[in-house]
């Protein structure tokens, strides 16, 4: 039951119900927070230079508490600052963490981020991964011994249209990749 609650609040702010996220409202466009974007463009190099062992696992877990630290203070406010938040919160490796990013990324939805699509769409995935149910649009890829699969999938619970709108590729053109996003 916990965990509905923050589905709920980023259905409000997806349906307009919330002043926060209602287009005509004038506090809703934000300056984006400076300290973040540094903490995003490390994470994702980190990940580009494929350079994750364990001093990176304790730099991504010390961006992720200081991403919460800055969530409570109410200094993640553009729909920009959440999609970045939406990243780091999403290479956590707890259910509650993953769960506040595919929240985070549906609140920069919200707020006209178009490029938050992604990261909501993979973050749910993980969540599922996370709380041992299968992911719905196969943007997981886990590493089991030599080989790298799905892990627990239901391709068949959405269609590619739906897939494609959310700017996942269609599961044809979907490929393991040594490293996820």
């Amino acid at each position: 039951m916990k965990h509905l609650i923050p589905l709920l609040a980023a259905a409000l702010l997806l349906s307009g119900c919330g002043p926060e996220g209602r287009a005509d409202n004038p506090s809703a466009a934000r300056a984006d927070n400076p300290a973040l974007n540094a903490m995003f463009n490390a994470d994702q190099k980190a990940r580009q230079d494929n350079h994750l062992d364990l001093l990176e696992s304790m730099a991504d877990a010390e961006r992720l508490a200081e991403a919460k630290a800055m969530l409570d203070r109410g200094e993640i406010r553009s729909g920009v600052d959440y999609f970045r938040a939406a990243f780091i919160f999403h290479h956590s490796r707890e259910a509650d963490d993953i769960l506040k990013a595919h929240v985070l990324a549906t609140a920069a939805l919200a707020q006209g981020h178009q490029d938050a699509a992604w990261i909501a769409a993979a973050s749910l995935d993980r969540y599922l991964q996370a709380t041992e149910r299968p992911q719905i649009y196969g943007t997981q890829f886990v590493q089991t011994g030599a080989e790298t699969t799905r892990g627990a999938f239901d391709p068949d619970f959405m269609p590619d249209s739906l897939r494609r709108d959310t700017r996942v590729p269609p599961l044809a053109e979907q490929q393991p990749s040594p490293q996820t996003r």
